[in-house]
């Protein structure tokens, strides 16, 4: 069955949470607090100005799914768009669901003025997803990735 691909909604919001957890399981061994998860993607779906979601479904069921959001480069005097929060369902996987989920993302880049490039970081160890990535034409960058982070209170 075909692929289809759309930008996120507040109906996607279950499936966005779902993923973004099963993520976040996955790749770091992280337990995310849902109830944090759940405004953070409604904040996002809320706030176009900080990015979107890309969300691919087969028969309507949701089966994978990114997150865009924005960079400004002075240098460069554009944005970069980061690529972030990518999951694909485990029985969709190996079927190019992230393929055209990439080649949306760059096609939607591509016809917006003022977008310079897309960059997304992985984990070390995800040998899958890098290799992913490198065959699709992305380049590994000589940026290394600091951060620190800090809790807001809720």
């Amino acid at each position: 069955m075909a692929i289809t691909i759309h930008k996120g909604t507040h109906a996607d919001t279950p499936s966005l949470v779902e993923f973004n957890a099963a993520m976040a399981l996955e790749t770091e061994g992280k337990k995310l607090d849902i109830d944090t998860l759940t405004a953070g993607v409604k904040a996002l779906l809320d706030q176009p100005a900080h990015g979107f979601y890309l969300v691919a479904k087969r028969d309507r069921q949701a089966v994978g799914s990114l997150m865009i959001t924005y960079e400004w480069s002075d240098w460069r005097n554009g944005l970069f768009w980061w690529i972030q929060s990518v999951y694909v369902h485990p029985d969709a996987r190996r079927q190019g669901v992230y393929r055209q989920l990439y080649e949306q993302v760059a096609h939607m880049a591509a016809a917006e003025a003022g977008v310079i490039g897309y960059r997304l970081y992985v984990e070390k160890a995800n040998t899958i997803a890098r290799s992913v990535y490198e065959k699709l034409g992305m380049q590994l960058a000589s940026y290394r990735l600091y951060e620190t982070e800090i809790r807001l209170p809720r």
